[in-house]
């Protein structure tokens, strides 16, 4: 392997790499909170929990569902 081959490769797998790590801290979270209930939170979708009861909203979907009197 002649020497302008072998830094290549290495510029190569040093870009790769670098792109990895790019990404990896350009991802989004779920972020979750607990103040009064429980809220979840990720890219696109919203789940939040309540003394009310429970509303999922992602594209497309927005369900509520009220939390029983049976107290379950």
């Amino acid at each position: 392997m002649s020497r302008s081959t072998l830094l290549i490769v290495i510029a190569l797998f040093l870009a790769i790499g670098g792109a990895v790590l790019v990404a990896q801290n350009n991802a989004t979270t779920t972020s979750v909170s607990t103040e009064d209930g429980t809220r979840v939170e990720a890219p696109g979708t919203r789940v939040e929990t309540n003394s009310e009861g429970t509303r999922v909203q992602a594209p497309g979907v927005d369900i509520t569902v009220p939390k029983s009197k049976d107290g379950d």
